[in-house]
């Protein structure tokens, strides 16, 4: 794509040596490790979720596939001689397909390379052109993890910027933080677990990039993972994140009713039942012109609470 942005995943069996640096040299390639399979373990999982979430059909070669999740697309790229891979996403979702491909490299190590770790790096200067290399690669979980000192000024090489400076240089790729001010279209209540929290993110990834309207603004979805901010009471933001939102999209399923069964007045709170309950209400008051709620059902057909 001619009208995109880059990041890099940068692997390494030394975490310690990887994570000390904010900026690293993109040849320098001491520390990083780059095993064989990796890649094509890392498209398989790449090419199911894209399948998962109806993405276009992908076109693949051995170091290089163009592919989609949902209808963000991007092309992913092995580069042996650096070590590392390259996607250039032609999205303005960037972080959308960042953030997924983190976890699909995650899986991939956990499940046959787990002395291995993940990095995520962007260019230094924000941004790239296609065919441009990056001098420095920027580590950004390490950048965020500075956002206490931002106002300090943050040191690149030589190169010292305020804090301003850099939520303009790399906005595309810093997670949001925060509620928005607008609101959202949809607010996802579900039960933290592997199928259901995997039926979420799906959902997420096919809605994030549709459009409303005669202006055809994007979808804005609330998924907790990505909107709340650490330190945060998360039982008010969601009630605030909830009464910005046009409507509430409860997953019910029967690993979330589950726990739900023989609750008592004495008995800890559940968010969730307490996040269906807060929606009930939102639609009493406002009725269905103003507030919608719409359950998706899903489990064992047959099955009942409290069955194996």
């Amino acid at each position: 794509p001619e009208d995109s942005l880059s990041f890099f995943l940068v692997f390494s069996i030394d975490a310690e040596a990887m994570d000390r640096e904010l900026m690293v040299g993109f040849k320098d390639d001491v520390n990083r490790f780059l095993p064989v399979g990796l890649f094509s373990r890392l498209l398989g999982k790449s090419v199911a979720w894209s399948q998962a979430t109806r993405g276009k059909r992908p076109l693949l070669s051995k170091h290089r596939a163009d592919l989609s999740f949902g209808i963000h697309r991007f092309v992913i790229e092995e580069l042996p001689g650096e070590r590392c891979i390259r996607v250039r996403v032609a999205s303005q979702a960037p972080k959308n397909i960042m953030t997924r491909l983190e976890m699909l490299a995650g899986h991939v190590i956990r499940e046959c390379m787990p002395r291995l770790s993940c990095f995520v790096m962007v260019p230094c200067t924000g941004r790239l052109g296609v065919r441009e290399e990056p001098s420095h690669l920027v580590n950004i979980a390490k950048l965020v993890a500075r956002k206490p000192t931002w106002s300090d000024g943050v040191w690149l090489g030589s190169e010292c910027l305020e804090e301003g400076q850099i939520q303009k240089r790399f906005d595309m790729w810093l997670p949001s933080m925060g509620l928005r001010e607008d609101g959202y279209d949809v607010f996802f209540s579900y039960r933290q677990g592997k199928v259901d929290s995997s039926i979420v993110e799906m959902l997420c990834d096919s809605l994030t990039w549709q459009s409303l309207g005669e202006r055809r603004r994007r979808v804005e979805v609330f998924w907790d993972r990505i909107r709340l901010e650490t330190g945060k009471f998360f039982d008010l933001s969601f009630m605030e994140a909830m009464l910005k939102s046009s409507g509430v999209t409860p997953i019910v399923s029967l690993e979330a009713l589950k726990r739900m069964q023989g609750i008592k007045a004495e008995s800890p709170i559940d968010n969730v039942l307490l996040e269906w309950v807060l929606a009930l209400e939102i639609h009493e008051a406002l009725g269905n012109d103003r507030f919608f709620i719409l359950p998706i059902m899903f489990g064992r057909i047959g099955s009942r609470i409290g069955e194996d």
